[in-house]
């Protein structure tokens, strides 16, 4: 085997190494503790164990109890990732297959991890309206907002005015282009409303209680008939940086002519 073969490729080409790595760092730290496991035959761990540590993953102590070294712990940190994000896949496979997310800001592509903990809502064929609801009826109960919407809906706007208190509203120019001429002056959102402008094909809402997701399909058009909804904190906190991010590249109001 050549010694360029990097460190992660050669530990995942090995269930054995791969399961006595993760358990050596969930604190099986002696031989008998992980030969108690069960992961595999006896000789499958004395193997894993000595490639391992021959490749510097692991080492040993005077007490003969195995830890990892600087490079196994980062070898393991990928590794957690890479089972948090197919947690991820199986939250809904046919949502994350169909939908774009390189549409999203490139770095928190590698953080969708912090959303495993949602769930896909879709409309039906006696509730067409079902996923435009939820966001509608999310929106409704708080006080609290960042929106990203890049296209118009009347009734997620109304529900911001309706019981917002501070709101912020990111949509495209020629979205808001089109509220100021013909369908509704923009002064008509009144001042707990704060509006930018930037060029965005994803919608997000971020409120107290909930996050809610919509990508595009591939073709780049506008999915309405699903949500990726999350209530745990990560996920907020996800979307409140992606917001953050959108918002402080975005356009004032003021600023555009």
């Amino acid at each position: 085997m050549e010694r360029t073969e990097s460190l992660i490729t050669y530990v995942l080409r090995s269930t054995a190494r791969t399961d006595v790595l993760i358990a050596i760092a969930n604190g099986q730290c002696s031989v008998q503790m992980l030969l108690e496991q069960g992961l595999m035959s006896d000789s499958a761990v004395y193997n894993a164990l000595s490639e391992l540590e021959n490749r510097g993953l692991i080492s040993t102590s005077e007490a003969n109890e195995y830890r990892l070294t600087g490079i196994g712990s980062i070898i393991v940190n990928f590794l957690r990732r890479q089972q948090k994000m197919e947690e991820l896949i199986q939250t809904d496979s046919e949502f994350w297959q169909s939908h774009d997310i390189t549409v999203l800001p490139r770095s928190f592509q590698f953080d969708l991890t912090e959303l495993v903990s949602g769930w896909v809502v879709r409309a039906t064929d006696t509730r067409p309206s079902r996923a435009e609801y939820e966001v509608e009826d999310r929106l409704k109960a708080t006080t609290s907002a960042c929106v990203v919407e890049p296209v118009y809906d009347d009734r997620h706007i109304t529900a911001l005015l309706d019981n917002c208190e501070s709101c912020r509203l990111v949509m495209p120019a020629n979205v808001l282009s089109s509220l100021r001429n013909d369908e509704l002056p923009i002064s008509d959102f009144g001042e707990d409303l704060d509006i930018r402008v930037a060029d965005v094909s994803f919608e997000l809402a971020v409120t107290d209680e909930n996050l809610l997701l919509s990508l595009p399909f591939f073709d780049g058009s506008y999915d309405t008939h699903s949500k990726f909804v999350a209530d745990s904190e990560r996920a907020r906190n996800w979307g409140r940086k992606v917001f953050e991010q959108i918002w402080s590249d975005a356009e004032r109001v003021d600023d555009l002519h």
